[in-house]
Protein backbone atom coordinates (compact mmCIF):
# COMPACT_ATOMS: atom_id res chain seq x y z
CA UNK A 1 0.00 0.00 0.00
CA UNK A 2 2.77 2.41 0.91
CA UNK A 3 4.70 1.76 -2.73
CA UNK A 4 1.22 2.10 -4.44
CA UNK A 5 0.72 5.72 -2.68
CA UNK A 6 3.87 6.80 -3.78
CA UNK A 7 4.55 11.07 -3.73
CA UNK A 8 7.68 12.09 -6.17
CA UNK A 9 10.36 9.90 -4.67
CA UNK A 10 9.49 9.69 -1.06
CA UNK A 11 6.65 7.45 -0.09
CA UNK A 12 3.53 8.46 1.67
CA UNK A 13 4.11 6.72 4.76
CA UNK A 14 7.54 8.74 4.58
CA UNK A 15 5.64 11.76 3.76
CA UNK A 16 2.99 10.88 6.69
CA UNK A 17 6.42 10.46 9.04
CA UNK A 18 7.23 13.97 8.10
CA UNK A 19 3.94 15.63 8.71
CA UNK A 20 4.18 13.90 12.57
CA UNK A 21 7.82 15.25 12.78
CA UNK A 22 8.05 18.64 11.26
CA UNK A 23 8.17 21.92 13.02
CA UNK A 24 5.10 25.08 11.84
CA UNK A 25 8.63 26.62 10.21
CA UNK A 26 9.10 23.77 8.11
CA UNK A 27 5.94 23.25 6.90
CA UNK A 28 5.78 26.69 6.11
CA UNK A 29 8.85 26.51 4.31
CA UNK A 30 7.95 23.15 2.18
CA UNK A 31 4.74 24.82 1.36
CA UNK A 32 6.14 27.87 0.30
CA UNK A 33 8.40 26.04 -1.94
CA UNK A 34 5.50 22.85 -2.95
CA UNK A 35 2.69 25.04 -3.47
CA UNK A 36 3.59 28.05 -4.91
CA UNK A 37 3.39 29.22 -8.79
CA UNK A 38 6.36 31.02 -10.46
CA UNK A 39 5.27 33.84 -12.54
CA UNK A 40 7.13 34.05 -15.69
CA UNK A 41 7.46 37.28 -17.78
CA UNK A 42 6.49 37.56 -21.44
CA UNK A 43 10.36 36.61 -22.42
CA UNK A 44 11.06 33.87 -20.52
CA UNK A 45 7.56 32.33 -22.08
CA UNK A 46 9.04 33.28 -25.34
CA UNK A 47 12.07 31.38 -24.69
CA UNK A 48 9.80 28.25 -23.85
CA UNK A 49 8.05 28.79 -27.51
CA UNK A 50 11.81 28.87 -29.42
CA UNK A 51 12.68 25.78 -27.48
CA UNK A 52 9.55 24.12 -28.58
CA UNK A 53 9.84 25.21 -32.29
CA UNK A 54 13.83 24.30 -32.06
CA UNK A 55 12.44 20.29 -31.75
CA UNK A 56 12.50 20.00 -28.03
CA UNK A 57 10.46 17.89 -25.73
CA UNK A 58 8.29 19.44 -22.90
CA UNK A 59 10.39 17.62 -20.43
CA UNK A 60 13.48 18.55 -21.23
CA UNK A 61 12.07 22.47 -21.95
CA UNK A 62 10.90 22.01 -18.15
CA UNK A 63 14.22 20.90 -16.92
CA UNK A 64 16.40 23.35 -18.70
CA UNK A 65 13.83 26.47 -17.41
CA UNK A 66 13.23 24.86 -13.99
CA UNK A 67 9.53 25.06 -14.73
CA UNK A 68 6.45 22.18 -14.09
CA UNK A 69 5.27 19.87 -17.61
CA UNK A 70 2.16 21.42 -17.03
CA UNK A 71 3.20 24.55 -16.92
CA UNK A 72 5.32 24.22 -20.31
CA UNK A 73 2.65 22.65 -21.80
CA UNK A 74 0.24 25.48 -21.07
CA UNK A 75 2.63 28.31 -22.80
CA UNK A 76 3.04 25.81 -25.67
CA UNK A 77 -0.69 25.62 -26.01
CA UNK A 78 -1.77 29.44 -25.91
CA UNK A 79 0.89 30.30 -27.78
CA UNK A 80 -0.92 27.21 -30.53
CA UNK A 81 -4.51 28.29 -29.99
CA UNK A 82 -4.39 32.08 -29.59
CA UNK A 83 -1.03 33.41 -30.94
CA UNK A 84 0.33 35.13 -27.72
CA UNK A 85 1.71 33.85 -24.75
CA UNK A 86 -0.18 36.46 -22.72
CA UNK A 87 -2.75 35.46 -20.06
CA UNK A 88 -6.51 36.73 -21.38
CA UNK A 89 -7.96 38.86 -18.50
CA UNK A 90 -9.68 37.81 -15.96
CA UNK A 91 -13.46 39.54 -16.25
CA UNK A 92 -14.23 39.84 -12.05
CA UNK A 93 -16.69 41.90 -11.41
CA UNK A 94 -17.91 44.93 -13.17
CA UNK A 95 -16.74 48.28 -11.43
CA UNK A 96 -18.92 50.31 -9.43
CA UNK A 97 -17.24 53.31 -10.40
CA UNK A 98 -17.22 55.15 -14.06
CA UNK A 99 -13.88 56.46 -14.70
CA UNK A 100 -15.94 59.76 -15.05
CA UNK A 101 -17.08 59.46 -11.98
CA UNK A 102 -13.83 58.63 -10.10
CA UNK A 103 -12.52 61.01 -11.60
CA UNK A 104 -15.02 63.67 -10.39
CA UNK A 105 -14.54 61.82 -7.06
CA UNK A 106 -11.07 63.10 -7.04
CA UNK A 107 -11.71 66.43 -8.50
CA UNK A 108 -13.95 67.05 -5.77
CA UNK A 109 -11.45 65.71 -3.18
CA UNK A 110 -8.76 68.31 -4.19
CA UNK A 111 -11.59 70.69 -4.33
CA UNK A 112 -12.47 69.95 -0.48
CA UNK A 113 -10.22 67.99 1.45
CA UNK A 114 -12.62 67.95 4.60
CA UNK A 115 -15.50 65.59 2.79
CA UNK A 116 -15.99 62.67 4.54
CA UNK A 117 -16.48 59.25 2.70
CA UNK A 118 -20.01 59.28 3.74
CA UNK A 119 -20.65 62.82 2.29
CA UNK A 120 -19.08 61.42 -1.17
CA UNK A 121 -21.01 58.62 -0.82
CA UNK A 122 -24.50 60.81 -0.36
CA UNK A 123 -23.06 63.26 -3.40
CA UNK A 124 -22.52 60.09 -5.67
CA UNK A 125 -26.15 58.69 -4.30
CA UNK A 126 -27.79 61.85 -5.41
CA UNK A 127 -26.45 61.41 -9.46
CA UNK A 128 -27.53 57.81 -9.22
CA UNK A 129 -24.58 55.49 -8.45
CA UNK A 130 -25.45 53.61 -5.34
CA UNK A 131 -21.67 52.35 -3.68
CA UNK A 132 -20.64 51.50 0.04
CA UNK A 133 -18.43 54.32 1.90
CA UNK A 134 -15.77 52.02 2.04
CA UNK A 135 -15.64 51.51 -1.68
CA UNK A 136 -15.27 55.07 -2.13
CA UNK A 137 -12.28 55.24 0.27
CA UNK A 138 -10.63 52.30 -1.59
CA UNK A 139 -10.64 53.98 -4.72
CA UNK A 140 -9.13 57.31 -3.11
CA UNK A 141 -6.43 54.93 -1.43
CA UNK A 142 -5.09 54.00 -5.25
CA UNK A 143 -5.02 57.45 -6.24
CA UNK A 144 -2.95 58.37 -2.84
CA UNK A 145 -5.51 60.13 -0.76
CA UNK A 146 -5.58 59.00 2.86
CA UNK A 147 -7.72 60.30 5.65
CA UNK A 148 -5.16 61.62 7.93
CA UNK A 149 -5.82 64.04 11.56
CA UNK A 150 -5.94 67.85 10.08
CA UNK A 151 -2.87 69.26 11.67
CA UNK A 152 -3.88 72.87 13.41
CA UNK A 153 -2.17 75.88 12.61
CA UNK A 154 -2.70 79.52 12.46
CA UNK A 155 -5.22 81.23 10.62
CA UNK A 156 -3.14 83.43 8.10
CA UNK A 157 -5.11 86.10 6.47
CA UNK A 158 -3.49 87.61 2.95
CA UNK A 159 -1.90 90.07 4.86
CA UNK A 160 0.01 88.06 7.21
CA UNK A 161 1.49 86.71 4.50
CA UNK A 162 4.16 89.83 3.89
CA UNK A 163 6.07 87.16 6.25
CA UNK A 164 7.03 85.48 3.00
CA UNK A 165 8.84 88.78 2.88
CA UNK A 166 10.46 88.91 6.39
CA UNK A 167 11.74 85.39 5.31
CA UNK A 168 13.57 86.52 2.37
CA UNK A 169 15.42 89.63 3.77
CA UNK A 170 16.53 87.34 6.54
CA UNK A 171 17.61 84.16 4.88
CA UNK A 172 21.14 85.31 4.30
CA UNK A 173 21.84 86.42 7.65
CA UNK A 174 24.73 84.47 8.77
CA UNK A 175 24.58 82.03 11.63
CA UNK A 176 26.44 84.23 14.15
CA UNK A 177 22.90 86.36 13.67
CA UNK A 178 20.76 83.75 15.22
CA UNK A 179 23.34 83.32 17.93
CA UNK A 180 22.68 86.75 19.46
CA UNK A 181 18.87 86.19 19.77
CA UNK A 182 16.85 86.57 22.84
CA UNK A 183 13.88 83.80 21.78
CA UNK A 184 10.84 84.16 24.73
CA UNK A 185 7.68 83.41 24.69
CA UNK A 186 4.69 82.72 26.77
CA UNK A 187 2.81 79.65 27.34
CA UNK A 188 0.11 77.66 29.24
CA UNK A 189 0.83 74.02 31.08
CA UNK A 190 -2.31 72.06 32.40
CA UNK A 191 -1.81 69.48 35.62
CA UNK A 192 -3.47 66.93 33.63
CA UNK A 193 -1.40 67.25 29.93
CA UNK A 194 -2.66 67.99 26.92
CA UNK A 195 -6.24 68.65 26.10
CA UNK A 196 -5.66 65.74 23.31
CA UNK A 197 -6.49 62.13 22.14
CA UNK A 198 -5.08 59.46 24.44
CA UNK A 199 -4.22 56.09 23.50
CA UNK A 200 -3.82 53.06 25.72
CA UNK A 201 -2.64 49.31 24.89
CA UNK A 202 -6.07 47.04 26.58
CA UNK A 203 -7.60 43.98 26.03
CA UNK A 204 -11.76 44.42 25.18
CA UNK A 205 -14.00 44.89 27.73
CA UNK A 206 -11.12 46.69 29.63
CA UNK A 207 -11.77 49.98 28.85
CA UNK A 208 -13.25 51.81 32.23
CA UNK A 209 -10.31 50.08 34.31
CA UNK A 210 -8.52 52.79 36.44
CA UNK A 211 -5.12 52.21 34.51
CA UNK A 212 -7.32 52.82 31.21
CA UNK A 213 -8.91 55.81 31.29
CA UNK A 214 -7.81 59.57 31.54
CA UNK A 215 -8.54 61.65 34.64
CA UNK A 216 -10.44 64.75 34.21
CA UNK A 217 -11.38 67.09 37.27
CA UNK A 218 -14.20 69.16 37.24
CA UNK A 219 -14.06 73.08 36.38
CA UNK A 220 -11.00 72.40 34.89
CA UNK A 221 -7.86 70.55 36.30
CA UNK A 222 -5.52 73.54 36.92
CA UNK A 223 -3.04 75.35 35.10
CA UNK A 224 0.27 77.79 35.28
CA UNK A 225 0.93 80.38 32.21
CA UNK A 226 4.81 80.36 32.44
CA UNK A 227 7.52 83.17 30.36
CA UNK A 228 10.34 81.69 29.35
CA UNK A 229 13.56 82.68 27.12
CA UNK A 230 16.01 80.78 25.01
CA UNK A 231 19.89 81.90 23.19
CA UNK A 232 21.61 78.97 21.25
CA UNK A 233 23.80 79.04 24.12
CA UNK A 234 21.13 77.31 26.45
CA UNK A 235 18.15 78.02 28.66
CA UNK A 236 17.30 81.32 30.50
CA UNK A 237 15.08 82.29 33.12
CA UNK A 238 11.70 81.19 33.36
CA UNK A 239 9.20 82.68 35.01
CA UNK A 240 5.27 81.76 36.36
CA UNK A 241 2.72 85.02 35.29
CA UNK A 242 0.56 85.22 38.01
CA UNK A 243 -3.14 86.49 37.39
CA UNK A 244 -3.83 88.11 34.50
CA UNK A 245 -0.62 89.19 32.54
CA UNK A 246 -0.71 93.27 30.43
CA UNK A 247 1.41 95.33 29.03
CA UNK A 248 2.75 96.28 32.95
CA UNK A 249 3.07 92.49 34.15
CA UNK A 250 5.10 91.71 30.73
CA UNK A 251 7.95 94.62 31.46
CA UNK A 252 7.72 93.40 35.10
CA UNK A 253 9.10 90.20 33.68
CA UNK A 254 11.17 91.38 31.39
CA UNK A 255 12.48 93.53 33.61
CA UNK A 256 13.44 90.26 36.69
CA UNK A 257 14.61 88.22 33.69
CA UNK A 258 16.24 89.58 30.66
CA UNK A 259 19.75 91.04 32.52
CA UNK A 260 20.08 87.76 34.67
CA UNK A 261 19.36 85.83 31.31
CA UNK A 262 21.69 87.95 29.10
CA UNK A 263 24.65 87.36 31.28
CA UNK A 264 23.74 83.69 31.47
CA UNK A 265 23.48 83.15 28.36
CA UNK A 266 27.00 85.18 27.44
CA UNK A 267 25.19 87.36 24.57
CA UNK A 268 27.02 89.89 23.07
CA UNK A 269 27.23 93.28 22.60
CA UNK A 270 24.10 94.19 20.53
CA UNK A 271 21.92 91.35 20.71
CA UNK A 272 18.20 91.15 20.24
CA UNK A 273 15.23 90.37 22.06
CA UNK A 274 12.42 88.14 20.00
CA UNK A 275 9.04 88.35 20.90
CA UNK A 276 5.80 87.93 19.19
CA UNK A 277 3.00 90.95 18.40
CA UNK A 278 1.08 90.49 21.21
CA UNK A 279 -1.14 93.80 21.81
CA UNK A 280 0.90 93.37 25.31
CA UNK A 281 4.21 93.27 23.26
CA UNK A 282 3.70 96.24 21.21
CA UNK A 283 1.80 98.50 23.07
CA UNK A 284 2.79 102.59 23.83
CA UNK A 285 4.22 101.74 27.30
CA UNK A 286 6.39 98.79 26.40
CA UNK A 287 7.97 100.44 23.34
CA UNK A 288 8.81 102.98 25.68
CA UNK A 289 10.25 100.62 28.09
CA UNK A 290 12.44 99.35 24.99
CA UNK A 291 13.41 102.64 24.02
CA UNK A 292 14.30 103.26 27.91
CA UNK A 293 16.08 100.33 28.46
CA UNK A 294 17.68 100.58 24.95
CA UNK A 295 16.74 97.00 24.25
CA UNK A 296 16.77 96.36 20.13
CA UNK A 297 13.55 94.54 19.68
CA UNK A 298 13.94 91.82 16.63
CA UNK A 299 11.30 92.60 13.92
CA UNK A 300 8.66 89.71 14.01
CA UNK A 301 5.53 88.52 11.40
CA UNK A 302 2.44 88.11 12.47
CA UNK A 303 0.86 84.92 13.01
CA UNK A 304 4.23 83.34 12.78
CA UNK A 305 4.67 80.65 16.02
CA UNK A 306 6.60 77.93 13.43
CA UNK A 307 9.33 80.87 13.26
CA UNK A 308 9.81 81.05 17.35
CA UNK A 309 12.68 78.08 17.90
CA UNK A 310 10.96 78.09 21.68
CA UNK A 311 7.75 76.48 20.47
CA UNK A 312 9.66 73.30 20.05
CA UNK A 313 10.90 73.39 23.60
CA UNK A 314 7.75 73.83 25.03
CA UNK A 315 6.67 70.54 23.28
CA UNK A 316 10.15 68.99 24.87
CA UNK A 317 9.11 71.05 28.33
CA UNK A 318 6.02 69.52 28.39
CA UNK A 319 6.40 65.66 27.88
CA UNK A 320 9.72 66.30 30.26
CA UNK A 321 6.88 67.50 33.03
CA UNK A 322 3.65 65.02 32.51
CA UNK A 323 5.99 62.43 32.35
CA UNK A 324 6.76 62.79 36.42
CA UNK A 325 3.04 62.89 37.05
CA UNK A 326 3.18 66.34 39.04
CA UNK A 327 -0.15 65.85 41.53
CA UNK A 328 -0.49 69.73 42.45
CA UNK A 329 0.18 73.42 40.63
CA UNK A 330 2.83 73.76 43.14
CA UNK A 331 4.53 70.31 42.03
CA UNK A 332 3.62 71.68 38.24
CA UNK A 333 5.95 74.80 39.03
CA UNK A 334 8.53 73.09 40.60
CA UNK A 335 9.20 70.31 37.82
CA UNK A 336 8.78 73.36 34.84
CA UNK A 337 11.72 75.27 36.74
CA UNK A 338 13.80 71.69 36.92
CA UNK A 339 13.01 70.41 33.41
CA UNK A 340 13.52 73.91 31.69
CA UNK A 341 17.04 74.03 33.35
CA UNK A 342 17.67 70.33 32.23
CA UNK A 343 17.30 70.98 28.21
CA UNK A 344 20.30 69.94 26.22
CA UNK A 345 22.15 73.01 25.07
CA UNK A 346 22.95 70.82 21.89
CA UNK A 347 19.15 70.80 21.21
CA UNK A 348 18.84 74.56 21.27
CA UNK A 349 21.66 74.71 18.86
CA UNK A 350 20.47 72.36 16.45
CA UNK A 351 17.26 74.01 16.42
CA UNK A 352 19.26 77.56 15.57
CA UNK A 353 21.68 76.03 12.92
CA UNK A 354 18.43 74.62 11.20
CA UNK A 355 16.64 77.56 11.56
CA UNK A 356 16.83 79.04 7.67
CA UNK A 357 15.36 76.15 6.56
CA UNK A 358 12.24 77.45 8.56
CA UNK A 359 13.00 80.61 6.22
CA UNK A 360 12.94 78.78 3.24
CA UNK A 361 9.76 76.58 3.91
CA UNK A 362 8.04 80.25 4.63
CA UNK A 363 9.68 81.20 0.61
CA UNK A 364 8.50 77.80 -0.77
CA UNK A 365 5.00 78.13 0.50
CA UNK A 366 4.87 82.11 -0.47
CA UNK A 367 4.06 82.96 3.22
CA UNK A 368 1.58 80.03 4.35
CA UNK A 369 1.72 77.45 7.13
CA UNK A 370 4.93 75.28 7.07
CA UNK A 371 5.45 72.04 9.15
CA UNK A 372 7.34 73.91 11.73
Amino acid sequence: MCQQLSLGSASWCQFEGFLNTATPQTLYKHSATMGSSKKLCKTEKMKVIDAHNAGEGYKKIAKRFQLAVSTVRGIIKRWQVRGTVEVKKRSGRPRKLSERTARSLVRKVNQNPHLTSKDLQEDLADSGVVVHPSTVRRYLHKQDLHGRVCRKKPYLRPHHKIRQKYATEHLQKPDDFWKQVLWTDEVKIELFGHNKQRYVWRKKGAAFHEKNTLPTVKYGSGSIMLWGCVAASGTGNIARVEGRMDSIKYQQILEANITASVKKLKLKRGWLLQQDNDPKHTSKSTMDYFKKRKLKVLEWPSQSPDLNIIENLWVDLKRAVHARRPRNIAELEAFCKEEWGKIPNNRIQRLVVGYKKRLQAVISARGGVTKY
